[in-house]
Order: structure tokens, then C-alpha cells, then sequence
């Protein structure tokens, strides 16, 4: 049933990509029922959603399916009414519908015990005749708190990793953390570590990393996957209220970092946790010592991970060497080939001590 497909070979140090099946592409939105024939429910969900908000004049948030979390509680009665339309349309099923409201309800009442309606919906799902692995895609494309994501695909799809022995994971889901082989501590800082770390995470190929698959990139995950093998962890999971790193997967109620937050987060909160704020040249000779530095461009959104430079020197013309994900992903670069000379202006370095 699970719709994992694993890419590995038996070399060690191999790299398993976990990929679900790759979504079609996000459905404009519309008013219209017709146009929106064919889109997968998550989307035509989501869809409805939007365009009740638009009517409402309620901001979209980052919340369930673009909707501010204050937004669910008053506006349950619609959306179970969004729900009715949805399936009565005929673009759903029942198994669907079901689904998503379980998902719903899990993200409202965050302490319940829904573990036997999970067994009765994988009871039921082991019972269709039909594509549940298209079923399990779409469930994984919303827009839920990765804890009820996480639930849903353990307890009613009983999807499971594989054995990490040996073998890095790269999950596509990006609110799941990577499983590396190669890892590096205070103890262990030298630059051939240093690139093992970032090299094993295959940026330029890694599906996880895929830019604008599900119509977004994924610097800020890159970030979180190098950091954290180096025990510098960036977090992608904070304390709203402190901006104490959680981690998963007892992530319930955190903000998840984008680029901008971490920019944030680092001059706030970094030197709480080893993170100190550098010119470039420092950060470029941190980084050739094997110690982690990383990027960050203020409200132009993006981040990346200083690596050692090649020639173990530093070049103020070209910049800093990185490696990043995000619109290009690239596994070694000078920082002159992301920004241009005014952009690199906006450019702040942090090293961790």
C-alpha cells in the first residue's frame, strides 16, 4: 500500500531519495466547479477555501491550507459545508472526504486520541479498489501540522522509512528531518568533514531539494539538513513564544522558518546557541577550518551554507564559496554568481564558535 519509492544502490554511504509520486501541477484559482474538474482534492480544497476567504476579505496566513490557524475554529460550519460541495461535485470520494476531515478534526483538538479511527480508516482504505497511493499523495500535499501528516501516514497508509543503516535518507516531505551518515561535532571540525557533510546530501539531484516541486524551493531546508549534521542545527521548528529550537517530531504549535525568519532568528536568538554574526572574510575562514557559516539576505529571502573554498583562500571580488538550494541549486559556487553587486549589500555571515 505504501507508495514509497525507494532510489538506493548497495554502495555504502548510498543515498535513498523517499519520493511519493510526483503531484500534477497546482490548479489556478477559481470560482468555477468546471475549471476545477480533474484537481486532486487537496487542491480543489484549498481552492475553496481561498476564495471563501477572498469573500470573507481574510488575509491568508500561514496556517491549513493557506488559512490562518484563528480562521478554522469560526469558520468550521463552512468548511463542512465546502466539504459537502466538494464531494456532491463528484470530484472526490468518500475515502477522501473522510480523510480530510480526520486530518481537520486532528488539527483542531490537538490532544485527542484518534488511533481507532486511524485503524478503521486503514481498515477501510486495505478495502478500495483504487489508487491510494495517489490517495496518500494528495493527503501529503495539505497544508497540516506535520505531527497529523506524520500520524496519518504511519497509522492509516503504515507507511515507514527504511533501515537508515549505512545510508542517508532524504525524505521528500520537508517537515521530516534527514537521517545523515556523515556528521560532524566541536570535536570533529576539519574541511574535508566539512564538504563530506554538505556533499552527501546531493543538493543538485536530491528531489528534496527540487526547485519549485510543489511550487516552492527549499534553501532554508538545506540549511536546517547541513546545519544539523554539523550539531549547529538551525532549526526549522521554533517556540513561538521564545524561539527555543522543538524537535521533531514533537513539533506541535511551532512556527517553521522560512529564509527571512532565520535571518531573524540568527541576530535574535543565534547567540543563544552559538551562532555569531561575521564579516565575509571571517565567515570564509571559518568555513575553510572546517566550522560551520552559513548566509542570510535579509527580506530578499534566501540562505545559504558557506563551504570550504577550493583554493583555501578568500576572494573579495567573487565572495564567499557556498553551496544552497533553493532557485538554483548548486553544490559549490562563489556567492557573485547568486547575488548581484547590490544584492550582495543585503548579505549578512553568522559562524558557530
Amino acid at each position: 500500500m505504501s507508495s514509497i519509492n525507494v532510489v538506493t544502490n548497495t554502495t555504502p554511504g548510498a543515498v535513498i531519495n523517499v519520493n511519493t509520486t510526483d503531484p500534477p501541477e497546482r490548479a489556478e484559482t477559481t470560482t468555477s466547479g468546471e475549471q476545477r474538474a480533474g484537481a486532486d482534492f487537496s487542491t480543489v480544497l484549498s481552492d475553496m477555501m481561498r476564495d471563501e476567504m477572498t469573500r470573507m476579505s481574510v488575509t491568508a496566513g500561514s496556517g491549513y491550507a493557506g488559512m490562518p490557524g484563528e480562521y478554522i475554529p469560526m469558520q468550521s460550519q463552512g468548511l463542512e459545508q465546502m466539504i459537502i460541495t466538494a464531494a456532491s461535485s463528484g470530484q472526490t470520494s468518500d475515502a477522501q472526504i473522510a480523510l480530510f476531515m480526520l486530518c481537520m478534526m486532528m488539527q483542531s483538538d490537538q490532544g485527542g486520541d484518534f488511533s481507532v479511527v486511524m485503524q478503521l480508516m486503514a481498515t477501510m482504505l486495505e478495502q478500495i479498489q483504487g489508487d491510494t497511493d495517489g490517495l496518500r499523495t494528495s493527503v501529503m500535499r495539505s497544508e497540516y501540522d506535520p505531527y497529523v501528516l506524520d500520524n496519518i501516514d504511519w497509522n492509516v497508509f503504515n507507511t515507514r522509512l527504511p533501515d537508515p543503516t549505512g545510508q542517508v535518507i532524504l525524505p521528500t516531505e520537508i517537515w521530516r528531518p534527514t537521517t545523515p551518515v556523515i556528521t560532524s561535532d566541536e570535536r570533529s571540525r576539519n574541511p574535508a568533514l566539512y564538504r563530506a557533510v554538505i556533499d552527501q546530501f546531493t543538493v543538485e539531484t536530491a528531489e528534496r531539494y527540487r526547485p519549485f516541486r510543489e511550487g516552492y524551493t527549499y534553501c532554508n531546508i538545506f540549511l536546517w539538513d547541513v546545519t544539523s549534521a554539523m550539531g549547529a542545527e538551525i532549526p526549522h521548528y521554533t517556540d513561538p513564544a521564545t524561539g527555543a529550537p522543538m524537535s521533531y517530531p514533537d513539533t506541535r504549535g511551532a512556527n517553521q522558518m522560512g529564509a527571512i525568519a532565520i535571518d531573524q532568528w540568527l541576530k535574535t536568538y543565534g547567540p543563544d546557541y552559538g551562532w555569531r554574526q561575521v564579516d565575509a572574510e571571517t565567515a570564509q575562514r571559518y568555513a575553510n577550518a572546517g566550522r560551520p557559516a552559513v548566509t542570510t539576505a535579509g527580506s530578499l529571502g534566501h540562505v545559504q551554507i558557506v563551504c570550504p573554498s577550493r583554493d583555501g583562500g578568500f576572494d573579495p571580488i567573487r565572495g564567499v564559496t557556498i553551496a544552497q538550494a533553493g532557485r538554483i541549486v548548486t553544490n559549490y559556487a562563489h556567492l557573485s554568481g547568486t547575488y548581484s553587486t547590490n544584492g550582495q549589500r543585503s548579505v549578512s555571515y553568522f559562524v558557530h564558535d
